[in-house]
């Protein structure tokens, strides 16, 4: 769905007061004791998006990346499923095959936890209403008021809810959508439980006390529903050992190839794709009933056990054992959950409504297999809005067909770079600078005849790195260990003989995850060993690095002294730099490096002895390599693309015809997006015209709503029309708080040239950058960069296959 994304926050102590928070996606959740399950953090920190991805996480979706732009590059052949990247190191780049999910019905009773009582006075509880909810029972499932249509053509709605609706969602209508995105590559299968009652209102679950769209007690809901569904299967007579083999057949994937070994075909003691839908709305559609206590969809990561407990076998990356229990709020309700731990648990999860409508469903699983969110997340509380809009699932998801009662009901489909990031991409690439003509197919057309996408691969965006100034005392270098994922840096000289080390260090290093090491050799390089420094960082080793305990890790502030004792018999010195795979900072900075009191090291010329590997000389301007490309997708009515034809958008009535839709179409063509691996969300109000993967508008003429203020329509209006093509775009007709508008069509526009602007950073009513209004100029379209890249719409058949030809600025 359009936007949502969560922060699974995790516990810190809650017993009677609030302790220090901290947050899943650093260090995971302590582990609850069996008799509290209250203690969870009250952090003011707000996540706005509905995918939270734990650091670990972020860790293998970094291998991911790499190796999909080395398949981009050319150096991975094309078709692989698995890439090595190094010992130990190997990325799945392409999804294939049946998985299997494993989805609970949760409904929830009336019971109130202690701490999430009814009442808006913070001292009646610990996280008090915020007077928005209409009712705090349940609720149950079917409970959802009939919308009466004359008023809400919005809201889905059926009368019953039950497992077989759910089985035909999943299984029929998710797992076809699947298929056609992935041309048969991909498709799901699993069950459904009957729906589960947990004793506990959805405001212990749901309710927003963390300061973020979804905090870390929506995880319980997932914990309590399991303990009483393995109780109520133990209840109807079967064993234990028949339980754990029906859970094991939802355990088919080493999905993070713990081992090692690059088969991602194992089974690893995790549920593979766990799925909770919970009775009633989304707080994402605005819940009118739950309000604020309604869950957030949204995907993540279970952190009720941290990081680094697990299964017997298996993995270590906390979660939850399929079937715990315990006594919830000890010191309220005293609520025990039985308590049957099966061996099994689950991590990834993804949590959705009972209406949400398979685009939520499809949406969610989606971040589940790997793809981020493309709007701007800001957006879920009242932020910005890019250009990408109804062009992507992962964007607007919430496609409708004109049957349809209500929207939502049919998810988007995908655009031709999420289609590359799952390994379904049937493409050609031409890097910049050669020729080329490409036939493509429609998007959403399922044969295999001619390509489904082009790549125009662009030489590295060199990003500058300011690094900050050398030292006061130092002259105008210093030595710098790079900055990146997966680096082993190093500077390397012989020395005479051992003594004390003396250095000026600066360093902006992941705490814990990445090192920088002073080590010493006394065989002239064959052997090291690490040399204890007073930096030497005494928190926890989560990447396994530091084994001696001597690394350095953390961040300083500004320039500082260092020193070492070099034993004796050294007869070479080294710095090295170790980073993982994700999170890289700006790295290790060393200079006026002193041993035994000679000078040895100020970086000031190239001849001082050291050998470089990765580290080298700056004056604190640098630049790192990212790669980026532009995509080209052909849209057109055909296949799922014809929801193109019917998006929404709300007429802007107030009182009870504010859910009131009306409907309108985008304009086909050749879609060219920009892929800047530069930036990992497409967040354009921190970062206008700029993002991960933004669209190029083919006609970025700025239209104005109706009434004062010179108001600029939404983005995603003025993005209807971005497809290059050889028609003119037709007038785009809706309405802005219920007063009609236009936004007139523009004429032909076959031909992107990136030296063009298809960006701009104001309008003739732009006051400094700033605009009127909520929306801004610049969040609209992408500022691409400047390399004489052309690419021009030939022609288009009547079947809509499209050719363009490729070329360069002569």
């Amino acid at each position: 769905m359009r936007g949502k994304t969560i922060a699974a926050l995790a516990a810190a102590a809650l017993v009677g007061a609030l302790a220090q928070p901290l947050t899943a996606t650093e260090a995971g959740a302590q582990p609850p004791s069996h008799t509290d399950d209250t203690r969870q953090s009250a952090s003011t920190t707000k996540v706005t998006t509905d995918n939270l991805v734990p650091r670990w996480r972020q860790k293998y979706d970094v291998l991911r990346q790499s190796a999909l732009q080395q398949q981009l590059r050319g150096d991975v052949p094309v078709g692989k499923r698995v890439v090595k990247l190094g010992k130990g190191r190997f990325a799945k780049v392409a999804q294939t095959g049946t998985d299997r999910i494993f989805v609970v019905l949760a409904e929830f009773g009336e019971q109130r936890h202690s701490a999430f009582c009814d009442s808006t006075d913070p001292e009646e509880c610990a996280f008090p209403s915020d007077g928005s909810p209409t009712r705090y029972d349940g609720p149950l499932h079917n409970e959802i008021p009939k919308p009466n249509r004359k008023y809400d053509n919005t809201t889905l709605w059926r009368k019953n809810y039950n497992r077989s609706f759910y089985e035909d969602m999943y299984f029929n209508r998710m797992a076809k959508f699947f298929e056609d995105q992935s041309m048969g590559a991909y498709s799901v299968e699993g069950d459904i439980t009957e729906w589960v009652k947990v004793p506990f209102n959805e405001a212990r679950y749901g309710r927003n006390y963390c300061g973020s769209i979804v905090c870390q007690s929506s995880e319980f809901l997932i914990r309590d529903a399991l303990s009483l569904w393995v109780a109520k299967r133990l209840e109807s007579g079967q064993t234990m050992e028949q339980i754990q083999a029906y859970l094991k057949t939802f355990d088919r994937q080493d999905r993070y190839d713990y081992d090692e070994d690059g088969d991602f075909n194992e089974p690893d003691n995790y549920i593979d794709h766990f799925q909770i839908v919970h009775a009633g709305g989304d707080e994402a559609d605005g819940d009118p009933i739950q309000a604020a206590d309604a869950i957030w969809s949204h995907r993540g990561n279970v952190s009720i056990h941290k990081l680094g407990t697990g299964p017997e076998i298996g993995p270590k990356k906390g979660g939850v054992e399929v079937g715990e229990g315990g006594v919830s709020d000890p010191s309220g309700a005293a609520v025990e959950f039985p308590d049957n731990p099966t061996g099994l648990w689950v991590s990834d999860y993804t949590m959705q409504p009972e209406n949400g409508g398979l685009s939520v469903y499809a949406h969610e699983y989606a971040h589940d297999l790997g793809l981020p969110d493309l709007y701007d997340t800001s957006g879920n509380t009242g932020g910005a809005t890019n250009s990408v809009g109804f062009w992507s699932l992962m964007a607007q998801s919430r496609g409708t067909s004109p049957k349809d009662e209500g929207i939502g009901d049919q998810p988007m489909p995908f655009g031709a770079w999420e289609k590359f990031q799952l390994g379904w991409l049937d493409y050609k690439s031409i890097h910049a600078g050669n020729n080329g003509t490409v036939e493509l197919r429609p998007g959403q057309v399922l044969s295999d005849r001619k390509y489904n996408g082009a790549i125009v691969v662009l030489p590295d965006k060199q990003v500058q790195l300011d690094l900050g100034d050398p030292c006061d005392e130092c002259g105008e270098r210093f030595f710098w260990s790079d900055r990146g994922d997966d680096l082993d840096t190093r500077m390397t000289r012989e020395v005479e003989d051992g003594g004390e080390l003396t250095a000026k260090v600066k360093y902006n290093i992941e705490d814990g995850w990445d090192y920088a090491f002073l080590q010493a050799s006394s065989d002239g390089g064959a052997t090291w060993a690490d040399v204890e420094t007073d930096h030497s960082y005494e928190g926890a080793d989560d990447s396994g690095f530091n084994a001696s305990g001597f690394g350095i890790s953390g961040t300083t502030d500004g320039w500082v002294d260092l020193t070492a004792e070099v034993p004796e018999g050294t007869n070479a010195i080294r710095w090295r730099y170790l980073t993982d795979g994700a999170f890289a900072l700006n790295g290790f900075q060393v200079d006026n490096i002193t041993l035994d009191g000679e000078v040895i090291g100020d970086a000031e010329t190239a001849d001082e002895g050291w050998t470089f590997k990765g580290f080298r000389r700056t004056t604190g301007t640098d630049y790192v390599s990212k790669l980026n490309a532009y995509f080209v997708d052909n849209r057109q009515y055909v296949g799922r693309d014809r929801l193109l034809k019917h998006l929404y958008s709300y007429i802007g009535y107030s009182g009870k015809r504010a859910d009131k839709v009306e409907f309108y179409a985008n304009e086909p063509g050749a879609l060219v997006t920009y892929w800047d691996t530069t930036y990992t969300d497409n967040n354009v109000g921190d970062h206008p015209g700029h993002g991960e993967l933004l669209v190029v508008d083919a006609r970025p003429e700025f239209d104005h709503l109706p009434g004062p203020g010179n108001l600029l329509a939404s983005p995603v209006k003025m993005g209807y029309d971005s497809p290059f093509s050889l028609k003119r775009s037709r007038d785009l007709d809706v309405h802005y708080l219920a007063q009609p508008y236009t936004i007139e069509g523009s004429g032909r526009s076959p031909v992107f040239n990136d030296l063009k602007n298809w960006w701009f950073a104001s309008d003739e009513h732009s006051v400094e950058g700033e605009h009127p209004g909520q929306t801004q100029p610049g969040w609209s379209s992408v500022d691409v960069p400047d390399h004489g890249v052309t690419i021009r719409v030939v022609k288009v058949a009547k079947n809509g296959d499209l050719t363009i030809r490729v070329g360069s600025v002569d």
